[in-house]
């Protein structure tokens, strides 16, 4: 796969590995993700699991990658997180979703359902929650996932450049873009390089061969019949009256 663009993520050496210029990335769409920029559309400390956890899911094409967030740092005047870790809890495909090019957000889960998971000690009122349980029981947010018993609450698709520094409304003073570029996010060391990268090609070769088209453009129902491998003459000839 080739990538066109004039910045970098952490997995486009391996276009150079596995060179194949049949399929092209055109990422000039993309931005640079940083943490603080993801800080910024987390909710304030008191309201993530615990006061300091929350999640992060990404899809591209259909695999999925879900991530544990959890706030180092704040401002505690106004409760705001300013620094955090990723942690991986689990990645997989899922052949029954739509896929989509790349598509990043902070989710939340039914709590009052399935917190009791991961609580650590028992009882109805415990809301002491236990770190490791959201990697031994992940498999239990993978499931709420893939029957869609969750909800993105923060979309992390769309990153909105003013150009000349200069706010206004008037459109043609921004640039949006859509393509976050993880190397600055935090979840560039969580991810398997080639995983990403096989995934973006996947979703190039499946909307590839999805536009294919079987037959072409324009032909008249005897050239279809003929393409078809029949002849016209004889395979459609109709029946003769008996002598």
């Amino acid at each position: 796969m080739r990538i066109i663009d004039k910045n970098n993520d952490f997995y486009d050496y391996l276009q150079n590995v596995y060179r194949d210029d049949s399929v092209t990335f055109d990422r000039t769409d993309s931005f640079v993700l940083t943490k603080e920029e993801i800080c910024d559309y987390m909710p304030c400390c008191d309201e993530l699991i615990g006061n300091k956890w929350c999640f992060c899911l990404l899809q591209v094409c259909n695999r999925f990658w879900l991530f544990l967030i959890e706030v180092t740092k704040s401002i505690k005047e106004y409760d705001t997180p300013t620094d955090y870790t990723a942690e991986l809890l689990d990645t997989w495909n899922d052949y029954s979703k739509q896929r989509v090019l790349c598509n990043l957000g902070l989710i939340r889960f039914d709590w009052w359902e399935i917190g009791r998971y991961f609580r650590r000690g028992k009882g109805f009122a415990n809301y002491d929650y236990d770190k490791t349980k959201f990697h031994e029981k992940s498999s239990i947010l993978v499931d709420a996932i893939n029957t869609k018993n969750f909800e993105v609450y923060r979309s992390i698709n769309c990153h909105t450049i003013f150009l000349d520094g200069w706010r206004a409304d008037e459109e043609h003073r921004k640039i949006e873009k859509h393509i976050p570029l993880l190397k600055a996010s935090g979840f560039a060391g969580c991810i398997d390089p080639l995983d990403i990268y096989l995934s973006f090609e996947e979703y190039f070769s499946l909307e590839k061969t999805a536009s294919e088209r079987i037959e072409s453009v324009g032909l008249t129902d005897k050239e279809k019949i003929e393409n078809h491998g029949f002849d016209t003459k004889i395979s459609f000839r109709g029946k003769q009256r008996g002598g």
